[in-house]
């Protein structure tokens, strides 16, 4: 056998290999008898048609194609034990000539990933959290908002009350539709625009006609792009009354002594927020970082098979509201081709990362515990409610299994690699977990591991 190897795209090689006659001739007889089992050829047994008469009846392209496929697998292996190549996915293989016989076999290769000195990458860390009073005055505003209720009024309609209102509407004297009792809140999000003012003012028992004009792309097709008379007639108004924000408010809202004791939860509660908000930027930032000075090659069918994910992804969404992928497309006047275009770069910022984490975690010697994965099944199930113990038999299928597995490690390498990075620990043999050194200070190269963001 005698071949080359030529990359004809990154991380992709074909092979192009020359085999003699001799080999190429047993290979064609095996193909032959192989033929004859399944083709039925008149006045022989299956698998006992001569050589010469199933090369007529097939064709010696065919009968050469079908060799090739014999002859496949074997030189597969040996070209990539001799090239030490990794395969990643199943290779293609054309007889590009028949004689003399040449054949091609092209295959995309494991991504590679040469991770840059990360002990030595650093980021600012991010600034320590601070709880404005505004901020959980805006809670309790919210909590107000929440323990509200409507009260009758009897003075003039006003921004924020919530109104009962029937409606006829016209539009060049043609009636349009008639709403009785309809009941709505009165602001300036009130569609179409002009309603809100036209009622204000209003008092109960009082009838007035107020014009407006729909949007053109309003949703209902009647009345999209419209001007319309709407006759209102006021049947009553309501004003939402607010909770006074006091011990006994406290109290209402929760296992609360006073009102001291929910501004101070308020405040743990925005801080552990802000707090992990701030561990996601860093870790976003770190993770940047690192994946900017790696060198990455990957062949692109690891793309396609990140689109493929992220299609699947949003066909299972879309099922849950009811529609398919094809009823989607056609709404919003796509090809699957043209999704799959669109997915692209995020499909590529995934694999980038996942390649940078899964080599962290390789080089950081990171592992997963059956107890790790364990909690983590269960977490998941749990969160199924009723459905827990069906949920739990799914995830413990293998492939589902081998996700979450991957998951978790992923995790712990970006949970580490942040460690290192934003110069939290120090290195694993000193056993000790301590802040980053102060400006100048010497630092030593940081390892080991830590639990996931």
């Amino acid at each position: 056998m005698e071949y080359t190897a030529e990359t004809v795209a990154p991380r992709e090689v074909e092979f192009t290999i020359h085999l003699g006659a001799e080999e190429v001739d047993d290979a064609r007889r095996k193909a032959a008898q192989a033929i004859s089992r399944r083709v039925r050829i008149p006045g022989f047994r299956p698998g006992k048609a001569p050589y010469a008469l199933v090369e007529r009846t097939v064709g010696k392209e065919y009968l050469t194609e079908e060799a090739a496929e014999i002859l496949a697998p074997d030189l597969f292996r040996r070209v990539m034990e001799e090239g030490g190549y990794e395969a990643y996915d199943r290779p293609t293989l054309r007889v590009s000539q028949q004689e003399p016989f040449e054949l091609k076999i092209r295959v995309p290769l494991r991504p590679t990933v040469e991770l840059p000195d990360y002990h030595a990458i650093r980021v600012e860390p991010e600034p320590e959290a601070q709880v404005t009073p505004e901020q959980v005055q805006k809670v309790l505003d919210g909590l107000r908002e929440d323990h509200g209720t409507w009260v009758p009024v009897e003075r003039p309609v006003q921004m924020g009350d919530q109104v009962i209102v029937d409606i006829k509407a016209t539009s060049d004297g043609e009636p349009l539709f008639e709403e009785k009792e309809t009941e709505f809140e009165v602001s300036e999000k009130l569609m179409p625009a002009g309603l809100a003012e036209g009622i204000t003012g209003m008092s109960v028992g009082e009838t007035r006609q107020v014009a407006v004009a729909y949007p053109a792309d309003f949703a209902v097709e009647g009345l999209a792009g419209k001007s319309v008379d709407l006759m209102i007639t006021l049947r009553g108004a309501k004003e939402r009354r607010l909770p006074e924000l006091d011990d006994e408010f406290a109290r209402t809202v929760g296992d609360f002594a006073s009102m001291e004791d929910l501004r101070s939860r308020i405040q743990q509660n925005i801080r552990i927020e802000l707090e992990a908000q701030a561990e996601a930027r860093i870790a976003q930032r770190v993770l940047e970082a690192v994946i900017e000075q790696s060198r990455l090659e990957y062949p692109n069918q690891a793309v396609e098979r990140e689109i493929d994910f992220l299609v699947h992804q949003r066909e299972r969404r879309l099922q849950q509201q009811g529609f398919t992928l094809e009823v989607y497309l056609s709404l919003v006047h796509k090809s699957l081709a043209q999704l799959r275009d669109e997915l692209r770069p995020e499909a590529e910022e995934t694999l980038r990362r996942e390649l940078v984490l899964s080599e962290v975690a390789r080089a950081e010697n990171i592992g997963v515990s059956p107890e790790e994965v364990g909690e983590a099944i269960g977490a998941i199930a749990a969160s199924y409610g009723e459905r827990a113990d069906e949920m739990r038999r799914l995830l413990m299928r293998e492939e589902v299994l081998g996700s979450i597995v991957a998951d978790l490690r992923s995790r712990k390498a970006l949970a580490r690699l942040v460690e290192i990075v934003a110069g939290r620990t120090q290195s694993k043999a000193e056993g000790t977990d301590v802040t980053a050194p102060e400006q100048g200070a010497e630092e030593e190269p940081a390892t080991g591991e830590q639990q996931p963001e």
